[in-house]
């Protein structure tokens, strides 16, 4: 469990807002859940044409890392309380950046697992074949 200073360091300012986070991650699973339903009965008498369509869906803008815009595989949190995904933001950092690349505050590239957007992604991995 993180601490309350540890929290505010990754830019959620209070229990609200963690809250509001876990209750979207909890969303994007059920639509993960009733998509991966429909998917599968829609599929059962498809052709394989119609298979390669589905494999051509797009991930949730959530799951997918705001630098590289890809689906994430290793997604940390870095301190401005966003996402990303571990190589791109270390890359980032690397070049020289010392700011967030979406609110442009100063952070430092101390970063941490998120391995509830890494399960989410996962799950969407192996749901859409990808």
């Amino acid at each position: 469990n993180l601490h309350e200073n540890e929290i505010q360091n990754f830019g959620i300012e209070n229990i609200h807002e963690l809250h509001s986070f876990i209750d979207l991650l909890k969303q994007l699973q059920s639509q993960n859940n009733l998509q991966s339903n429909n998917n599968q009965q829609s599929n059962n008498n498809q052709q394989k044409s119609n298979v390669i369509s589905i494999n051509n869906i797009i991930p949730p803008e959530e799951l997918t890392c705001p630098l590289s815009h890809k689906l994430m595989i290793d997604p940390v949190i870095a301190q401005d309380g966003n996402t990303y995904e571990r190589e791109a933001i270390e890359e980032w950092f690397n070049s020289g950046n010392t700011a967030s690349p979406i609110t442009e505050e100063q952070i430092e590239a101390f970063l941490l697992p998120n391995k509830v957007v890494q399960k989410l992604c996962e799950k969407w991995r192996i749901e859409n074949g990808k």
